[in-house]
């Protein structure tokens, strides 16, 4: 696992990031509280702040906010993903928590069973980070075996003795199967 680069890739991502907030309405229609953040080289991304969860990268300009569907119930638990991709463009997606697979799945799509299954605090956030840098994804479009990157994130803290983080991960992984298994 490679440490040094998980959040930032090599770089501060808040040296020459910008901040601020306003109301805007987007091409897409959705309106609320919005953070753009400029990154050197003007790249934007968007961050809600009325989202379940979001996150962006300064260095592809990709950012993801996650929402409840207003068709959500337990039988269909349907996520809207509204952000900003690679070029900039707006896009929503829809994604059904049921038909995901970890084990070839997108980063948003992980994200989404996160949310799902519970897993929504900085601890298990940061777990999941450590998972994409394991597996060296460029976009959180792009799909990995992520039951895999997390064993062998496993691996590594057995290795080094770091049991406590161990067994998150462990507990993180055995729900993920349990929910994918019903």
């Amino acid at each position: 696992m490679n440490i040094g680069t998980s959040a930032g890739i090599g770089i501060n991502p808040y040296v020459n990031t910008t901040h601020t907030s306003k109301q805007q309405k987007s091409d897409t229609g959705f309106t609320g509280s919005v953070m753009k953040c400029v990154q050197a080289g003007r790249q934007k991304v968007m961050l809600c702040q009325d989202a379940l969860m979001s996150y962006a990268s300064p260095q592809t300009g990709e950012s993801v906010n996650i929402y409840k569907s207003p068709d959500y119930s337990t039988e269909n638990p349907v996520y809207l993903l509204k952000g900003l991709d690679r070029n900039g463009k707006e896009f929503v997606q829809e994604v059904n928590a049921h038909n995901i697979d970890p084990a070839y799945c997108s980063y948003n799509e992980l994200m989404v069973l996160n949310l799902e299954t519970g897993h929504t605090s900085p601890g298990d956030y940061l777990r999941a980070v450590a998972v994409r840098d394991q597996a060296d994804i460029q976009s959180y479009f792009a799909s990995k075996d992520f039951l895999s990157y997390i064993n062998a994130v496993m691996s590594d803290h057995k290795r080094m003795g770091s049991w406590d983080s161990y067994l998150a991960y462990d507990r993180w992984l055995q729900s993920l199967r349990s929910y994918t298994t019903r």
